[in-house]
């Protein structure tokens, strides 16, 4: 089944600046536009982006291996430092009620530039510091309560076994599930939930977003802020008596006696908040629209789950919760046949290299055995390559997993619109309305995973 025809595209296929502008039938469907780039024009330059779109694989790959010559210091890029953003930051800080929020907050922008945002060897530093916090073994230890949070908010939607039901799955389950898990992982329980939601929906506002308003920037300084407070505190408890956790483990780590500063803590920790759960949330959603939209493929993964695993990262590639982000040139460069000056910005379209028929051969069709599965840039590729990858990929693997041991015949819901995030970079419905038949389930085998 083709993209098109899934996600309903209207005969007049929406271009790449339709996409830019927010309109809603581009952001759900954008893969024609970049085939029609990948053929034509493979790195063009957007003027309202104020940057070159680069949509092939190997192009995609060779700029992000390539540090020297670009950097990842702007990776949502130049329109979110400008323009609209600037004249609405420029207005807040006049005013009295908010002037010491935006201080603290721009003052801990200007001091840490961390993980996405950083060039070697800061980045590396900064990596080698934190990389047991996502160690293979800290996840394995979160699988169970991984199996143990999906089932509880399942045991809320399903109904008596053989009853039809429905729910809104976005919200009831794809947001909650990684969500509950991040805030294990980072050792602050889920008390706070709603809260952490609503700081991480703000914080990635200005993401794909060249226009907002003031109250929007408002809510972006000041969740930055309550932020920056409640795990500022987080951060002193851990290093007087550490607990285990990624809070834990970003207080105290630790390389030739030299450690983080806290600018660099709290953008860490900001960044494990929402890519814990903004792209999880993502993915999870799209993979219960694919398996209610194609009968045959839910039947087949439901026949035999070791094929989850290779769904999930097909899930990946096909709708990758990050379109692309962002890297500026240090000096001129030569990609392809197409000359790139210093100082100019590229939009690696990660979108469309995982859709680049020379990379993966019938690119809109979502097969679990693709051979290359884990070819996909969904994470990125090279030195900036996801830590949280692991994590995603259990948790993936563990939802989807509890889905179908709990909901049978799952299809979409009459009437769903499928509306989009507001943004062209990172992907996401913001509802999906489906129908299923609850399945008999046994409390005690609630723990067990099939791989």
């Amino acid at each position: 089944m083709s993209d098109v025809a899934t996600h309903g595209a209207t005969p007049e296929v929406p271009s790449i600046d339709d996409l830019v502008e927010r309109r809603q039938a581009a952001i759900a469907c954008p893969y024609p536009a970049f085939a029609a780039l990948r053929s034509d024009d493979p790195i063009s330059f957007n003027d309202t982006l104020g940057a070159w779109i680069v949509t092939r694989y190997d192009d995609v790959t060779t700029i992000l291996h390539d540090t020297e010559r670009f950097s990842s210091l702007m990776p949502t890029g130049p329109q979110a430092v400008g323009g609209v953003l600037a004249t609405a930051m420029a207005e807040l800080a006049q005013d009295p009620e908010m002037a010491q929020t935006f201080e603290a907050v721009m003052g801990n922008r200007s001091r840490a530039a961390v993980l996405l945002n950083a060039d070697p060897p800061e980045h590396r530093r900064q990596r080698i510091l934190v990389n047991g916090a996502f160690r293979p073994s800290n996840i394995k230890d979160l699988e169970p309560r991984m199996v143990e949070v999906a089932h509880g908010l399942l045991d809320d939607i399903v109904g008596a076994a053989g009853e039809r039901g429905a729910a809104e799955i976005v919200h009831r389950f794809c947001v909650l599930f990684p969500m509950t898990i991040i805030a294990t992982a980072l050792g602050v329980g889920d008390d706070d939930l709603a809260r952490f939601k609503r700081w991480s929906d703000d914080v990635v506002m200005p993401v794909g977003n060249h226009s907002p308003s003031v109250e929007q920037v408002r809510g972006y300084l000041t969740s930055s802020r309550e932020f920056a407070d409640y795990f500022r505190e987080k951060l002193a408890a851990r290093r007087r008596e550490p607990t285990g956790d990624v809070i834990s483990d970003v207080a105290n780590a630790e390389l030739d006696g030299e450690q983080l500063s806290e600018a660099e803590m709290l953008s860490m920790l900001q960044q494990f908040l929402v890519a814990g759960n903004e792209t999880t949330t993502n993915l999870l959603s799209n993979i219960v629209r694919h398996l209610a939209e194609r009968p045959e493929l839910q039947q087949r993964i439901r026949d035999d789950r070791s094929l989850i695993s290779g769904l999930v990262e097909e899930a990946l590639r096909f709708e990758a919760p990050v379109g692309g982000l962002f890297r500026q040139a240090k000096v001129d460069v030569t990609i392809g046949e197409t000359q790139i000056r210093a100082g100019q910005h590229c939009w690696l379209l990660f979108a469309s290299a995982n859709r680049d028929e020379a990379r993966f051969p019938e690119p809109d069709a979502l097969d679990p055995c693709r051979a290359n599965l884990r070819d996909h840039l969904a994470f990125g590729h090279g030195e900036h390559f996801c830590i949280g990858a692991s994590l995603a990929r259990a948790e993936g693997r563990i939802a989807t997993n509890a889905l179908l041991d709990r909901l049978g015949d799952i299809t979409l819901a009459p009437g769903n619109t499928f509306p989009f995030n507001d943004t062209f970079v990172l992907r996401g419905m913001t509802e999906l309305h489906i129908e299923f038949t609850s399945l008999p389930w046994k409390r005690d085998t609630e723990m067990s995973d099939p791989k």
